[in-house]
C-alpha cells in the first residue's frame, strides 16, 4: 500500500467535501425518485477492511415504481455486494473502478423509501491513522444521484484529519514451494502433493488468486483441492511432453498475509523411480494488475519412489 504524505482537505466530488473525518453527502434534484448515501466507513480488521452504505430510495410517484441502482466503487475492486438487489451486471470506469447495475428485489409503493446495502471490502493493511479515498463512490437511480466519500477508519479509532490514500497500481506476491515426492497408490499409480506459499505484501486490486502449474514428462494430472475452476496453464511455458493447468482460488489475500495450499501431482503406473524433473508454480491476482520480476513464481523438483 502507498500512503501520501500531503492532508488536509480533500474535495472528492462535486458537492462532497471531507474536512477532519466528516462528510457531507448531496443528493441530485429528486425526480420520478430520489436518493441519498451516507458516506462509506472501513472499519479495520485483523487483516483488510470491510463497510457498508445506505442507499435510500423514494419513490415519488403516485405509481409503483421498480428499476434498478447503478453503483460505482469509490476504491478499485472493493465492491462486494448490493443486498436487497439482485440480478447485477458490471461495467468499468475510465480508472479501472467498478460500476455494478442491479436491479431492485421488489416494487417500491407511492410515497414510500427502500433500502439497498451496498457492502465493501478493501485488501489494504490496518493503520494507525485514518485515510480518504481520493475518488468518491457514487449511486445513480432513475436519473438521481448522490456521491459518497470512502474513509479508512484508524486501528486506534479515529476518522479525523485523514491522510490521502493511494491504492497500488501493481502486484507483490511472493511465492515459494516445497519439493515433492510421488508414491505408489493402491492401484498402481503414483500421487504426491508440494506445498506452496504465497504472501501479499500489497493492495492492489483483486478478486481472488490464479495459481498455474508446469510439470515436466512422466507426470500426467495435477490438481488443487476447493478450488474454482481450471484450465490450461497459460503463462508458464509446458515443457515438452509435460502438463499444465491453472486453477482459481476465491477470496481476496491481504496486505501482509500469506496463504497455504496443496498442488497433488500423478504420475501413472509403471512410471519408473528416481526425478522426473523440475516443475513450477505461480500465483498472480485474479481480476487484478500483473506482476513482473519472477518473485510470484517457484521452482521444485519432482520425484518417482521406489
Amino acid at each position: 500500500m502507498r500512503t501520501l504524505t500531503r492532508a488536509g482537505v480533500i474535495a472528492l466530488a462535486t458537492g462532497t467535501v471531507v474536512l477532519g473525518g466528516t462528510a457531507a453527502v448531496q443528493a441530485a434534484p429528486a425526480g420520478v425518485v430520489s436518493v441519498s448515501v451516507n458516506r462509506l466507513v472501513l472499519e479495520p480488521g485483523t487483516s483488510g477492511h470491510t463497510g457498508t452504505v445506505r442507499v435510500v430510495i423514494k419513490n415519488r410517484t403516485s405509481e409503483p415504481w421498480s428499476g434498478a441502482v447503478a453503483v460505482t466503487e469509490p476504491i478499485a475492486g472493493t465492491f462486494v455486494e448490493a443486498a436487497g438487489t439482485s440480478g447485477c451486471t458490471g461495467d468499468v470506469t475510465a480508472d479501472n473502478r467498478q460500476i455494478a447495475y442491479c436491479y431492485l428485489d421488489h416494487d417500491i409503493a407511492p410515497g414510500a423509501k427502500d433500502v439497498v446495502t451496498v457492502s465493501f471490502r478493501s485488501p489494504a493493511e490496518p493503520q494507525a491513522y485514518p485515510q480518504v479515498a481520493p475518488a468518491a463512490g457514487r449511486v445513480e437511480v432513475a436519473g438521481a444521484a448522490a456521491d459518497f466519500p470512502a474513509l479508512f477508519r484508524s486501528t486506534t479509532g479515529s476518522l479525523r484529519n485523514p491522510r490521502p490514500y493511494a491504492q497500488d497500481t501493481a502486484s507483490a506476491l511472493t511465492v515459494t514451494a516445497g519439493t515433492v515426492t510421488l508414491t505408489r497408490q493402491a492401484d498402481g499409480s503414483f500421487a504426491g502433493q508440494v506445498p506452496v506459499t504465497v504472501r501479499n505484501d500489497g493492495d492492489a486490486p483483486h478478486s481472488g488468486l490464479l495459481a498455474e502449474l508446469v510439470a515436466p514428462a512422466g507426470v500426467d494430472g495435477a490438481y488443487l483441492a476447493d478450488s474454482g475452476p481450471c484450465i490450461g496453464a497459460n503463462v508458464l511455458p509446458v515443457p515438452q511432453g509435460g502438463y499444465g493447468v491453472g486453477c482459481s482460488q476465491s477470496g481476496q489475500l491481504d496486505e501482509g498475509q500469506s496463504r497455504t495450499f496443496d498442488w497433488t501431482l500423478t504420475a501413472p503406473a509403471g512410471t519408473p523411480a528416481g526425478p522426473l524433473g523440475d516443475a513450477a508454480t505461480l500465483v498472480q491476482l485474479e481480476g487484478g494488475p500483473a506482476q513482473t520480476g519472477g518473485a510470484n513464481i517457484a521452482g521444485f523438483a519432482v520425484t518417482v519412489a521406489g
